[in-house]
């Protein structure tokens, strides 16, 4: 196996990091689930927390931020190796529904490995002194003040982005689950090690339409995804 993508398969480099963000992801969700619910009962007045309770919560957040930001650096390599490499075919182009949708979830995907750790960590920023990210280089960014309204803006945009991610990651395993065992073609083989057996995909032709309109659907998501969150942040108590 390559480094380097080919018409037929993702190279070894591709897969890396796909598989490593997918590691990532799947703890560093329910990290922040848990932590978010602990913070829930430390500001709730009925439920009796001890000095242990607030150093475990701080301890979860902490580590979730780590590895959002991990996350965040990963994408971008990611995404900057993407653009240096072509991309294997579709195996079954003559589906245009299914191709349009598959690549909309690829996008809201890729963005949303952008703009979930982008948003925490800005919302991070504007939070004065609570949970620190375990990295040497300081908790500020520039032109971000610690300004308790922006962070509880900021916030409610990184949640509903999180979501956003969230319904992406089971679409996109939802899509490579039928493809696998309903259409039984080679796309999760693609992805994993190996390959040597995968057929080389069928002609390509796509219309404007299919290539860039997936695109602009993706943002009129985020679009209406940030919305909701600059709004959920306004009226956050």
């Amino acid at each position: 196996m390559g480094l380097s993508n080919t018409d037929r398969v993702y190279g070894f480099v591709t897969k890396a990091l796909h598989w490593l963000m997918f590691l990532m992801i799947l703890t560093v969700i329910p990290l922040g689930l848990v932590a978010a619910g602990m913070a829930q009962d430390l500001r709730n007045p009925d439920i009796a927390s001890t000095g242990a309770d607030f150093t475990r919560t701080f301890l979860l957040f902490s580590l979730h931020k780590t590895l959002g930001l991990a996350i965040f650096l990963t994408a971008l390599m990611r995404i900057l190796w993407a653009a240096t490499q072509s991309r294997p075919g579709l195996l079954n182009p003559d589906r245009p529904v299914g191709a349009f949708a598959a690549r909309t979830v690829h996008w809201l995907l890729y963005s949303s490995l952008l703009l979930v750790p982008l948003t925490g960590w800005l919302t991070h920023a504007a939070t004065s002194g609570f949970a620190p990210i375990w990295w040497p280089f300081g908790q500020s960014l520039p032109f971000v003040p610690k300004d308790d309204a922006l962070a509880a803006t900021l916030a409610g945009v990184h949640m509903v982005m999180q979501r956003v991610m969230m319904l992406s990651i089971a679409l996109h395993i939802i899509g490579t689950l039928k493809h696998h065992f309903v259409d039984r073609d080679a796309t999760l083989r693609r992805m994993l090690p190996g390959g040597r057996d995968i057929p080389a995909p069928p002609k390509q032709s796509q219309t404007q339409a299919q290539l860039h309109g997936p695109i602009l659907v993706a943002l009129a998501l985020w679009a209406t995804a940030l919305a909701i969150g600059v709004g959920l942040g306004f009226i956050a108590p």
